[in-house]
């Protein structure tokens, strides 16, 4: 990747002119179909020497930037803006740059994802006696990653063509970071008695709590074969590896975070949103969960979901145990309780910059 970066040094009284000059730039760089690219302007507490704006974009190839330098030249408009501007600078100033990622000793680095497809390998692996499915997603690159394994909530049903959550996975890529989604037993491509076949009981029954709770703390023996799975990968890296799931892949991420601690850390977004007030065996095996896993764990939710009550019980649990947990409850994200609890799926635009702090530090 590449940047250009200018600054624009104005004459006495000018700066304000200078600044919509190059506004004017970026709206003509946008009719003609190029990046408006980003302006700021010298802070009213920064050292008067420093220009007072810059503009800067970014640009994947140097064939891109070369043909973005072309574009402008033979565009009449951005000739007539930059004509202007000579005439209210004192000086001005062009930069090029390349950009040296940041590799964390985790191996995260900012990853372009142009041209790459976020299309995934389907792997089997064994969990117990059954032959399980699951979606790796590699960034590009030779690897090996750091990797989480991304829990699927409870309406992957067998026979889905929703597979392998594409759109999580390229945020992850983007890190430089692998997910590889397991197909739980009974969902997706897996086979397996579905859910709500074991779990047959109406709910708020004390049989649906008793069959739910035992049902989701086996179905998170399958993500400790996944574990085991993705550690024998050659493109993994072995002692980087994380778990993130939703709703019953947020509760199976924290039970199976707290039967091993070979997770380096665990994100949680909106376990148990919809059962946590009628189902109290499910709710204090999370409980206790909370407050014996290992791993740090980041517990998210938008304001909006069914219930905020697993996440804010659940990390007063574990802050009272002394561990290492973060908390996000996000405004509400949707019309509906629904789409605020599809949060982990559909808006990696809201928890993205958080998540990823977490895993720089964690991962």
């Amino acid at each position: 990747m590449f940047i250009e970066r200018t600054y624009y040094f104005a004459k006495p009284g000018k700066a304000a002119e200078v600044l919509e000059i190059r506004r004017e730039a970026c709206r003509v760089r946008v009719a003609i179909g190029l990046k408006a690219g980003i302006v700021h302007v010298r802070a009213p507490h920064a050292d008067a020497s420093q220009p007072d704006v810059t503009w800067e974009a970014q640009f994947d190839s140097r064939e891109e930037h070369e043909a973005d330098l072309e574009a402008r030249a033979d565009n009449p408009a951005f000739e007539a803006c930059r004509a202007r501007q000579r005439d209210a600078l004192a000086r001005f100033e062009r930069y090029f740059f390349a950009l040296a990622p940041t590799e964390l000793v985790n191996g995260m680095a900012d990853t372009s994802l142009r041209g790459h497809a976020i299309a995934p390998r389907e792997m089997s692996f064994r969990s117990g006696a059954a032959t399980l499915k699951g979606y790796l997603h590699l960034p590009p690159g030779p690897g090996p990653f750091p990797c989480l394994i991304t829990n699927h909530g409870s309406t992957v049903a067998q026979g889905s063509l929703d597979m392998s959550r594409p759109g999580v996975a390229a945020q992850l890529m983007s890190w430089g970071v692998a997910s590889f989604l397991p197909h739980r037993r009974g969902y997706g491509n897996s086979p397996g008695q579905p859910w709500r076949e074991e779990v047959s009981a109406a709910p708020g029954t004390g049989d649906y709590d008793r069959q739910l709770a035992a049902r989701l703390d086996a179905e998170s023996d399958d993500i400790l074969a996944a574990l085991d799975f993705v550690t024998g990968l050659p493109e993994i890296r072995a002692d980087h590896i994380g778990a993130m799931g939703s709703s019953f892949g947020g509760v199976t991420t924290l039970l199976a975070a707290a039967k091993s601690d070979r997770f380096r850390c665990a994100v949680e977004f909106a376990g148990a949103a919809m059962n946590w007030e009628k189902a109290p065996s499910l709710r204090e095996a999370m409980l206790a969960a909370a407050r014996s896993a290992v791993p740090p764990i980041f517990f998210i939710q938008a304001e909006n979901d069914y219930s905020t009550a697993p996440t804010r019980a659940l990390s007063e649990a574990r802050r009272a145990a002394g561990k290492e947990v973060r908390t996000m409850l996000y405004p509400p994200f949707g019309a509906n309780e629904e789409e605020g609890h599809l949060l982990e799926r559909t808006g990696p635009i809201v928890w993205a910059g958080d998540v990823r702090r977490f895993l720089e530090r964690f991962l």
